[in-house]
């Protein structure tokens, strides 16, 4: 009977040792479950909030330039954006050349649209857009906004619980350089968001004879550089020469007249008359007339 106890009982811990160990594995499993599924919400969390700031410029060949400006700002503001600036060239005579350039600020969701839809107006020569993530600043920025508010909060307390003139002035001037830090932080923020919720980019429209031409690379391109180096070198000194010759012609007119002037002084005094001089006087004793030595009456 013993013996048969013993079995029973190792038996039953055995079955009781497996389903534990079963539930302990299924435990973990849900475990490996629940974390995998936090990571990947951290991942979605983390997409999700990152921040970029878009900027670039892009070139349009048109046939009329300020025709297409006008369609482009349509565009822009039908989109939920802005022109920050325009400027329009026209050319020197009536059927020149003539540019457009706008400064447009889009909303980041709509550029690719925009760009799209740009290339109805004429021809996209060159587009050059740069993302910029900004993530490491906003959370920056985030933090410090948090710790002086949270800072102001406390100095709003002393403040109100201040029982002595001295503590009063200390809390307000502290408080005072909290809050403007505060202010400084808050416009800093606001303007990264800014630069983050709507992109900007510059848009030049030109016509076909005056789209600039890409830079030449390599051996011509370096031979190219230096031609044109050489020739705004020449131009410039050419131009420093314009300038200064005047003054040179009329510098030598008066070192001229002022030489002339030197020289027929010179002539004067060399050919007029020599001043007399008296004769030497005769030395003492000698050529001296005679003494009478007669007596006198």
């Amino acid at each position: 009977m013993a013996l048969l106890a013993g079995c029973t009982g190792a038996g039953a811990g055995a079955d009781s040792a497996e389903v534990a160990a079963s539930d302990g594995g299924g435990s973990s499993d849900a475990a490996g479950g629940e974390s995998g599924g936090d990571e990947a919400a951290d991942m979605d969390l983390g997409a999700e909030a990152r921040q970029v700031v878009t900027e670039g410029s892009v070139v349009l060949e048109v046939e009329d330039p300020r025709a297409a400006a006008n369609d482009a700002a349509l565009l822009v503001e039908h989109a939920g954006g802005r022109v920050a600036e325009r400027v329009e060239s026209a050319g020197s005579d009536p059927d020149g050349d003539s540019t457009a350039s706008l400064v447009v600020r889009v909303p980041a969701d709509e550029v690719s649209r925009v760009l799209e839809q740009l290339r109805q107006f004429g021809e996209v020569r060159d587009v050059q857009l740069t993302s910029t993530d900004v993530t490491g600043q906003v959370t920056d920025l985030d933090a410090r906004v948090r710790a002086l508010e949270t800072s102001v909060g406390r100095l709003e307390v002393l403040l109100a619980e201040a029982t002595t003139t001295q503590a009063v002035i200390e809390a307000e001037q502290t408080l005072t350089d909290r809050q403007e830090q505060l202010e400084r932080l808050l416009s800093q923020r606001a303007l990264l968001a800014d630069r983050v919720e709507m992109a900007t980019f510059r848009l030049e429209m030109w016509t076909a004879d005056a789209v600039p031409q890409p830079a030449a690379t390599g051996f011509w391109g370096g031979v190219s550089t230096g031609w044109e180096s050489l020739v705004t070198a020449v131009g410039t000194v050419l131009l420093v020469v314009g300038v200064l010759l005047p003054w040179a012609l009329a510098a030598g007119v008066v070192a001229l007249l002022v030489i002339a002037l030197r020289s027929r002084m010179r002539r004067q005094a060399t050919t007029a008359s020599p001043v007399a001089t008296p004769p030497p006087a005769a030395p003492v004793g000698v050529g001296a007339p005679a003494q009478d030595d007669a007596p006198r009456d």
